[in-house]
């Protein structure tokens, strides 16, 4: 018996434009929702008590057409008009949603998805509901008309048929290689069979579902499956149970460095099901050293069954996961310190980005994060009370060794999360103070020379200041270590600023922090000027005291001040670069000419 014609009742052709621009991500859904339907029908059937029979592939590469058979609930005439009208009825995703879980076990709204690769599908269906309902064949053209009839050729067994015709531009996705290593991907872990077959092909079908999931798998074939999945061999692996909510899962140590910022995405599987292969809602953020194989359990999935459904579940589920992975990196540390070891070396910047987004985990990072300092490798709980700690690579290279000298200690903290962790363990506890090095402070820590050096450096000092003053420049003279730093670059602050004290103590300035306080100071503003700090210990400075010419002096102030810019990373303007040229061709000028008056005194007395 032939079916009247008759149209879709909404624009089917706006439907597939919702279906490849508005939900799904590929045309390759289409053989995930196949087997979604059927696995769901099998399921369905399967609720009378029966065992789940097997859904079968078969790729007819003569055709151009994909096959699916189950042995599930199937549907009669009315159930395929009902699925239809509600379609018509569903221009929105949330709407497609919901006519998908009114549908599932049945016909299912993914049978659409056929549409984005086929300008025909074939629907042949036994109802098992009623053992005298007859079958019924249902035709859909990317047209928009279809056609509901009595099958000319009754199935023998409750079920349905389900058979797609590809459009010859999207041949390719019915071919057998990639139908069958898309059925692999989505199935694998599904319970019920499911084989794959080429149409004329004498070799057996495919079994592509049925594998254990890896939670379920020892470590050994656990790492296996990682390695297949996610392309590398696990330094470690965390078991994952949130048994409120159905969910189970593994994470992957990762035995490498994560390149680039974020995480990669994890695999997520909905009741046996692959429905993202890269997802990131699942698991926080800073498990970046991590990929993770998880059951989502009772999470509801969007419209496209690509992602989960947002709502207060998933983000329940998100920091249990994430708690455990906290739990899991524990006890690695405590039950196996050689891969801990490993692992600290290859991760040691996720596990700062840890300790920043749980509390919980600074005193555990302080134990085990080893840090760059001015007094070598260190870790939180071996350093002293007082801290200080750099954000900028360039300032912890140039002045590690000067606060070193002066008995402080300065922390590398240019680490992605190492700023924003040492502030959060500073306010986190009360053994260990870190503050921010702040170069302007460092001035009025240094020691001033004393005993007969005071009057040397007041000489210096004096000669420094006329010098750079032209040049917004001032000069102080101090004695420190090491002998090696001639100069010191401070930059100039803003007048009017003040800073407050934080104790007592001779070393709060250069460890502290600098508050800003009331503008008023009872002492006297505060030079607002950069400054030149010249160290009186060095060798060179104190020679500036000595019987140079003036105009030697000059130049050699002058070269000194253009190093300390160069030593603090500042770019010298045009005008310095032939002022520092001048001023070391002057420097040398004037030791070629000593060096040969002592030359001519010493042949001269050699004479007499």
């Amino acid at each position: 018996m032939t079916g009247t014609t008759e149209n879709f009742q909404v624009d089917l052709r706006g439907i597939v434009e919702i279906l490849s621009h508005n939900l799904y991500s590929s045309p390759r859904v289409y053989v995930r929702e196949l087997i979604q339907n059927a696995r769901d029908a099998v399921v369905a059937r399967g609720e009378h008590g029966e065992d789940l029979p097997p859904i079968e592939l078969v790729v007819d590469p003569v055709a151009g057409a994909l096959t699916v058979r189950d042995h599930g609930i199937g549907l009669t005439e009315a159930d395929a008009r009902s699925l239809l009208s509600t379609i018509g009825a569903s221009s929105k995703r949330e709407e497609l949603a919901a006519a998908r879980r009114e549908f599932l076990g049945q016909f299912g709204i993914g049978l659409l998805s056929c549409f984005l690769v086929a300008d025909q599908i074939e629907v042949t269906s036994r109802s098992a509901r009623d053992p005298e309902a007859q079958t019924m064949r249902w035709v859909g053209r990317g047209d928009g008309t279809f056609t509901v009839a009595p099958a000319p050729e009754p199935l023998a067994e409750p079920g349905t048929v389900v058979r797609v015709h590809a459009r010859p531009d999207e041949a390719e996705w019915v071919g057998a290689d990639r139908v069958h290593r898309l059925a692999r991907e989505y199935a694998s872990l599904l319970a019920v069979p499911i084989t794959v077959a080429v149409a004329g092909d004498p070799r057996p079908a495919v079994r592509v579902s049925g594998d254990p999931a890896p939670w379920d798998l020892p470590d050994h074939a656990s790492g296996l499956w990682c390695e297949d999945a996610f392309g590398f061999t696990p330094l470690a692996s965390i078991p994952l149970d949130v048994p409120l909510l159905g969910i189970r899962g593994t994470a992957f140590v990762t035995g490498e460095a994560t390149p680039g910022r974020g995480r990669a995405g994890d695999r997520v599987f909905s009741h046996g099901m692959s429905v993202a292969a890269d997802n990131t809602q699942l698991v926080p953020e800073w498990v970046t050293f991590a990929r993770v194989a998880v059951e989502a359990g009772s999470l509801g999935l969007t419209a496209s069954r690509e992602s989960l459904h947002d709502s207060g579940a998933l983000a329940t589920a998100r920091e249990e996961i994430g708690r455990q992975v906290h739990a899991g990196i524990e006890r690695l540390a405590a039950g196996d310190p050689e891969v801990f070891s490993r692992f600290v070396a290859v991760h040691g910047q996720s596990l700062l980005a840890l300790a920043v987004a749980h509390a919980e985990m600074l005193e555990f990072v302080a134990r085990h994060f080893t840090w760059e300092t001015s007094a070598g490798a260190m870790r939180l709980v071996e350093m002293p009370a007082r801290i200080t700690f750099t954000t900028d690579e360039r300032e912890f290279t140039t002045y590690a060794p000067l606060v070193q000298a002066q008995g402080g200690l300065l922390v590398n903290g240019t680490y992605t999360h190492g700023a924003a962790m040492l502030r959060a363990y500073d306010g986190a506890q009360t053994r260990l103070t870190a503050r921010e090095f702040e170069l302007a402070r460092l001035l009025e820590d240094l020691p001033a020379p004393l005993g007969e050096d005071a009057a040397l450096a007041g000489q210096i000092g004096d000669a420094a200041r006329a010098v750079l003053d032209p040049s917004g420049v001032t000069a102080e003279v101090r004695a420190f270590r090491p002998v090696s730093q001639l100069v010191l670059h401070v930059p100039g602050r803003a007048a009017g600023f003040v800073f407050e004290e934080v104790e007592d103590d001779p070393w709060a300035d250069l460890l502290g922090g600098a508050t800003p306080v009331d503008p008023v100071d009872p002492v006297g503003p505060a030079d607002p000027r950069p400054t030149l700090v010249l160290n009186l210990r060095a060798e060179a400075v104190r020679a500036l005291g000595g019987g140079l010419a003036p105009a030697t002096r000059a130049e050699a102030i002058r070269a000194l001040h253009l190093l300390s810019l160069l030593q603090a990373g500042i770019r010298l303007r045009a005008e310095e670069q032939a002022s520092l040229a001048g001023a070391l061709q002057s420097l040398l000028l004037a030791a070629a000419r000593t060096e040969n008056r002592t030359t001519e005194d010493r042949t001269t007395e050699g004479r007499g």
